[in-house]
């Protein structure tokens, strides 16, 4: 068995990898379930690899590396621990382990990507290059008055109690649009996929070819009707349709513009100031009004 596994763990370690982004309440569930439906990926859940599993082990490692150069710890013939770039191999090996340990039901004769969502990978994709300078990584963007309500009231009991919706609004749309801006500057001619979730949402066959061409695997009409059947919001919510609400599950209503029956003006205005120019250069609505007191 460990044969097996150590295997496995080295066909792994060879191929390429691609990473899923975005704000919480994006779609990053969503494409991540439609990715591992596909028959030639593994797409993991949220295993925080990036800013978890990469600081610590890079920090045992450097520990182990700076007590072998303490003369006071260290006796004849010593060793030189490893450097910066004897490590990056180690992390490589440990994303290759930890997918083996997710493999499941996945036909290996057909994998030929892997994968993980975190919506973290977007503060961290420097770092993500670093590990694997030939990542893909896919940034599904989502208009932040939904991504907002959703939020709202999927974290609320998590929340500060004094933190009205109307404050998360505004915070929630600053925080989208300076994460857009950021990660659009560290992506810079690094393979980088923006897609919004609405337009998913319209054209989920088309789209989905599109990323699945991306990362590098089959855009067949069978694999692509596979991956999107599987992912389709009836099956993820265990047969609601699209606008039937449960505020206790994860994939809540799964509609474009439910914002419009949700939020207040206040609210709306809110978003609008904290991420207006940022939203009407993405295609997304915003009143001349709301556009006029954007901030810049």
């Amino acid at each position: 068995m460990a044969d097996g596994v150590e295997a496995i763990i080295q066909r792994l370690y060879g191929l390429p990898t691609f990473f899923v982004a975005g704000l919480p309440r994006s779609g990053t569930t969503w494409l991540q379930q439609m990715l591992n439906a596909h028959p030639e990926l593994l797409c993991l859940g949220e295993s925080h690899f990036v800013n978890d599993m990469v600081p610590g082990l890079y920090n045992v490692l450097w520990n182990f590396t700076k007590s072998r150069s303490n003369p006071e710890r260290t006796w004849a013939p010593g060793v030189v621990g490893p450097q910066t770039d004897h490590m990056i191999p180690v992390l490589r090996m440990a994303f290759a382990s930890l997918a083996t340990a997710n493999l499941g039901s996945t036909d290996l004769t057909r994998l030929r990507a892997i994968g993980e969502k975190n919506p973290d990978n977007l503060y961290h994709a420097e770092r993500l290059w670093r590990v694997f300078p030939e990542a893909r990584i896919i940034h599904i963007i989502r208009d932040p008055r939904d991504g907002a309500v959703s939020g709202f009231a999927r974290f609320r009991a998590r929340l500060p109690k004094e933190l009205t919706r109307p404050q998360y609004v505004a915070a929630y749309a600053k925080d989208w649009a300076s994460r857009i801006t950021t990660a659009r500057g560290v992506a810079k001619d690094r393979p980088f996929m923006e897609i919004r979730y609405e337009d998913l949402h319209a054209d989920t066959l088309g789209r989905a070819a599109e990323i699945f061409r991306f990362i590098g695997v089959s855009d067949a009409a069978a694999d692509v009707a596979q991956a999107t059947e599987a992912s389709s919001f009836e099956r993820l919510s265990g047969g609601r349709r699209q606008g039937e609400v449960d505020p206790a599950s994860h994939y809540r209503r799964g509609e474009v513009g439910g914002w419009r029956d949700e939020l207040t003006p206040e609210e709306v205005a809110a978003a609008e100031q904290a991420a207006g120019r940022m939203m009407a250069s993405l295609g997304y609505e915003v009143s001349p009004e709301g556009l006029a007191t954007a901030e810049a």
